[in-house]
């Protein structure tokens, strides 16, 4: 052996026996991101970088998404299959992320929001004509020219508030409805479509704000829970929807009497009693 192979057979030896350069070694091979995330990283299959902002993005917010991200790169995985395996980690946490690309943006959020001036709206949802009719409302005669009144807001979320606290629980389940319907809810995914939302500074992907990102999905997930219920009971419930139709003329009637005022109407709406209640059928099962 002549005295280069030598010398770097003793180095190697060396090295290999320094425990500060092992652990060094060991932090390189498990955490390829350690250094400042503002720096360039050779990643393979990521021309444009997207990859490497992926990274940098799951190991502070999922770092076990991280950790398969980095040994599925290692073990030569293409740009789709890793695209695939990031994007479906962090789906099924909550957060709909449907292409790598967007994850440099912030948080991707769901958007629920009605918009009831679009004519594609009423033929994806056919189900809730009927009830937008005892507002007034239909896609006919002409979808693409539709002007909804404030007054047709107004009385949706009066109807709103007024289940919004009701003893039985399908009555709060149309609350949801209505505020679904009418942008009432608060909750910026339910509220907004997704044309608004877009208007809007993503949240960042740090703790906090990703924290109340997730909370925000979680919430509007069990709004929309309920307003699918509430949807089912009114639609199955004619006389429920006659109800409805002549609480909203009471409103039209008492809103036009303020001609113009931003006072809120004072008026008591009528529900039918819902003779087989949640309660009373726990009552005949128990």
């Amino acid at each position: 052996m002549n005295d280069l192979l030598q010398s770097y057979t003793l180095l190697a030896a060396g090295l290999r026996a320094d425990p500060q350069f092992c652990l060094a070694s060991a932090v390189v091979w498990l955490d390829p991101m350690w250094q400042d995330a503002d720096e360039d990283w050779d990643v393979p299959h990521d021309e444009d970088g997207t990859i490497g902002i992926a990274l940098t993005v799951t190991r502070k917010a999922f770092p076990d998404i991280y950790r398969q991200a980095v040994e599925a790169i290692r073990q030569g995985a293409s740009y789709t299959d890793i695209d695939r395996l990031i994007c479906d980690g962090i789906t099924e946490r909550g957060i709909p992320l449907d292409n790598l690309e967007w994850i440099g943006f912030g948080v991707p959020m769901p958007a629920y929001g009605v918009e009831l001036n679009d004519a594609d709206f009423y033929t994806s949802h056919p189900e809730l004509i009927p009830i937008l009719a005892c507002f007034g409302i239909s896609p006919e005669p002409n979808p693409y020219h539709m002007t909804i009144p404030d007054c047709v807001y107004t009385a949706g979320r009066y109807i709103a508030a007024d289940l919004e606290k009701h003893p039985d629980e399908r009555y709060r389940q149309i609350s949801w409805l209505m505020q679904w319907l009418w942008s009432a809810s608060g909750n910026s995914s339910i509220d907004l479509s997704y044309e608004e939302l877009c208007e809007f500074q993503p949240l960042s992907w740090e703790k906090d704000e990703l924290a109340f990102a997730m909370d925000i999905i979680e919430e509007a997930e069990g709004i929309m829970s309920d307003v699918l219920a509430g949807l089912e009971f009114l639609s199955s419930q004619p006389n429920l929807l006659t109800a409805l139709e002549r609480n909203i003329q009471r409103i039209y009637k008492a809103l036009d009497k303020l001609k113009g005022k931003k006072d809120e109407p004072r008026i008591r709406l009528a529900w039918p009693c819902l003779t087989d209640s949640i309660e009373r059928r726990a009552e005949l099962i128990a």
